[in-house]
């Protein structure tokens, strides 16, 4: 796991929050990216970006809670699974609103583009459903930070080969990571990243240890976490 990589990933993720299309065109700027456009209605946001290097990033914001974006929430209770073949299932709202914004993003890519998938909590969710709107050859690097379980066993092992290389990053006690509680809802089985005040551990997912801490479900404080990790110079 390279954590420059994760960290870089983060801070689009947590830049993706900001509603203001300015603001966050001097955001993504400051990190280096070209920025592209931004997509923005009732129940989601994304920015599509260059980066330094020019690859196609799509960040996806997570639930806009404190801007008052109460579609934000409707879209995170609405569990209704949803079949996607071969018993793949996924959550209901999560999913309609991640069509969205795919269709925005894939009008404005050239065609045949690879994207770099990231997202903080529901942006998170959303960046694990990116198999099912482009192939497996334009999927990039794909990073999910604090994200729910949003999909069943039958959902991973259809697209096992596009999300091998799905970063997962859970942090402290987050209380939303271990959500829905119920049903046959899961992250994508293998190793994550754990972080910790200090430090982190490599985990299954299955393992992770649960917790009802508000607080930790931060994209700021995964951000400041991830910052200590790179400065202490620990390698990929």
């Amino acid at each position: 796991m390279d954590f420059s990589k994760v960290l870089a990933a983060a801070k689009c993720s947590q830049a993706a929050y900001i509603i203001d299309p300015t603001q966050a065109k001097v955001a993504f700027e400051s990190l280096g990216h070209t920025f592209v456009s931004q997509y923005k209605d009732n129940d989601s946001q994304a920015v599509l970006s260059l980066n330094s290097t020019g690859a196609t990033c799509l960040s996806i914001s997570g639930t806009r809670f404190s801007a008052g974006k109460i579609g934000d929430l409707f879209d995170d209770v609405q569990l209704e699974p949803v079949d996607v073949g071969n018993g793949a299932k996924v959550t209901r709202g999560a999913y309609e609103s991640a069509k969205q914004i795919w269709e925005w993003a894939l009008k404005l890519a050239p065609a045949g583009t690879v994207f770099n998938v990231c997202g903080h909590s529901l942006g998170g969710w959303r960046t694990a459903y990116t198999p099912m709107f482009i192939p497996a050859a334009q999927i990039g690097e794909l990073h999910a930070f604090e994200p729910p379980k949003g999909a069943n066993l039958a959902y991973y092992q259809k697209y096992v080969r596009e999300l091998a290389r799905l970063v997962i990053v859970g942090n402290g006690l987050d209380i939303w990571f271990g959500y829905p509680r119920l049903g046959e809802w899961m992250h994508r089985p293998g190793l994550m990243a754990h972080l910790q005040q200090t430090g982190f551990q490599l985990i299954d997912t299955s393992k992770w240890p649960g917790g009802l801490s508000l607080g930790d479900h931060s994209i700021n404080l995964v951000v400041n976490r991830l910052q200590a990790i790179v400065g202490a110079g620990v390698p990929a």
